[in-house]
């Protein structure tokens, strides 16, 4: 999947819409889907919400010690 500037006058092909694309996104060279730059943007913050990445624990964290109990 492959995201280029839009390089020719063609409408927005979101359901809807009525600006022109700016964006093309293709996807392996046999389809394309052309989009607005506020659709673009839309889209981006829906997958956000969907896909959310894990967070890396910090290398500096400091350890948590082992406490030993004297009987």
């Amino acid at each position: 999947m492959e995201i280029k500037n839009c390089l020719f006058k063609t409408k927005c092909d979101i359901l809807g819409c009525k600006n022109l694309a700016d964006y093309q996104i293709l996807n392996n060279g046999k389809s394309t889907l052309n989009t607005c730059k506020n659709c673009t943007k839309n889209l981006y913050d829906a997958l956000g919400k969907i896909f959310i990445p894990k967070p890396v624990t910090p290398p500096f964290k400091k350890q948590k010690k082992i406490e030993v109990k004297n009987g």
